[in-house]
């Protein structure tokens, strides 16, 4: 565990006292980032906690100036904050110590970034986080890190190159950082899990309100094999404006930013300013100009961001080249598997893009009855897969 991860139950007294304070602020309801910052500008989390505990006017002066912060919110938390002291007071032990408890309980570790062995991450970030929650491995700052995002409804191809990107990445000992959504994300970081090699997941809820549920499986394996990281404490459910909160730090963890698939705007664009802003690069999977899951992508290679072939362009944007040898063989599709020559010569087509039934036949030269039968064996089988009248490799 690195210096800044920092388990409770192992952390001295005065260590102790800050993280119980700093958990208490973010225990707050409806506390964020940005409200947290302005809370502890200028001051450390024990003295934000009497502040606000004694509604002194210069602790609040932060608090005002943020949006959505009004009269009766600093006043619930004013009352919440005085709740715990008295707490604090009847038990003997520090303010926050009891959610410290809690959390040591449930094997959650805290890690204040800004002192920790990886603090060169944060030094210039607009936006760094106070205190995070982790469970799983504490990150390693000597293992090189790629952020891999996409939409949510990816398609075929999507899943494709997210698998590639997920596999070769692992194999070549570079870690792949994402938010676990379902989609892009929760695909690169199943197949690098999956390949053994690490992976670095952040979400946007406390650490035992899964989101979304389809992942909980993943989620239990990052934290069991990875790192899992949130801003939440327990018992934080998942909100919309939590998301673009949790972007920021995908993009402030990794070196390059690797956008698969996404549409002109959304999760996977928030990301893509928030790693402009602290000068991370930014690369994109080229994909058909028809799809709309590939207009943002596309759009961002006209924009002048670099283009991902395969996990190679990622690597020499790391300034690895040559690591990919030990995985020269996790992209691409085993066809000498297939049986049926027609079968393998379909998919050569399906590589190259997506294609219509009549397109196939086309270039095959084969009729409609043996593709039909061809198409539907590999379609049974996981090779490819058939939306809106377009055929396209599933794998």
């Amino acid at each position: 565990m690195t210096a800044g991860a920092i388990s409770v139950e192992a952390s001295t007294a005065e260590k102790r006292a800050e993280l119980g304070a700093l958990a208490a602020l973010c225990s707050l309801p409806h506390m964020g980032p940005a409200r947290l910052r302005g809370l502890l500008s200028g001051r450390d989390a024990l003295e934000a906690v009497e502040h606000l505990r004694a509604g002194r006017a210069a602790a609040l002066a932060g608090l005002r100036s943020c949006r959505g912060v009004d009269e009766p919110l600093i006043e619930t938390w004013r009352r919440q904050v005085a709740s715990a002291f008295e707490r604090a007071a009847i038990d003997g032990h520090p303010v926050g110590a009891d959610l410290l408890a809690a959390h040591a309980r449930e094997g959650i570790w805290l890690w204040v970034p800004a002192r920790s062995d990886a603090s060169e991450i944060w030094e210039s970030d607009p936006e760094p986080p106070a205190l995070l929650f982790g469970q799983g491995a504490a990150i390693d700052p000597e293992v090189r890190r790629v952020g891999v995002v996409g939409t949510r409804r990816c398609t075929a191809y999507g899943r494709t190159v997210a698998q590639q990107l997920g596999s070769g990445l692992a194999v070549a000992g570079v870690a792949v950082v994402s938010g676990l959504a379902t989609g892009i994300d929760g695909i690169a970081q199943r197949s690098a899990l999956d390949a053994g090699g690490p992976v670095i997941g952040i979400v946007g809820s406390g650490l035992d309100q899964v989101y979304p549920t389809a992942n909980r499986t993943l989620w239990a394996d990052v934290a069991r094999h990875g790192t899992l990281l949130s801003e939440y404490p327990l018992g934080r459910r998942a909100a919309p404006w939590q998301f673009p909160a949790r972007n920021r730090i995908v993009a402030a963890l990794c070196e390059v930013l690797v956008v698969v698939e996404s549409a002109s705007a959304g999760g996977s664009m928030y990301t893509v300013d928030a790693a402009a802003e602290r000068s991370r690069p930014v690369m994109a999977v080229p994909g058909p100009i028809t799809s709309t899951a590939s207009a943002g992508t596309n759009r961002l290679l006209a924009e002048g961001c670099a283009p991902v072939c395969d996990v190679d362009d990622v690597l020499a944007a790391l300034g690895e080249p040559g690591r990919t040898d030990a995985a020269s063989g996790s992209p691409g599709l085993p066809t000498a598997a297939l049986a049926e020559e027609l079968d393998r010569r379909i998919l050569d087509e399906l590589r190259a893009g997506p294609r219509t039934l009549d397109e196939l036949a086309l270039q095959t030269g084969a009729g409609l009855g043996e593709l039909a039968s061809s198409l539907g064996r590999l379609q049974l089988s996981g090779w490819a897969s058939e939306t809106g009248g377009w055929w396209e490799t599933a794998r």
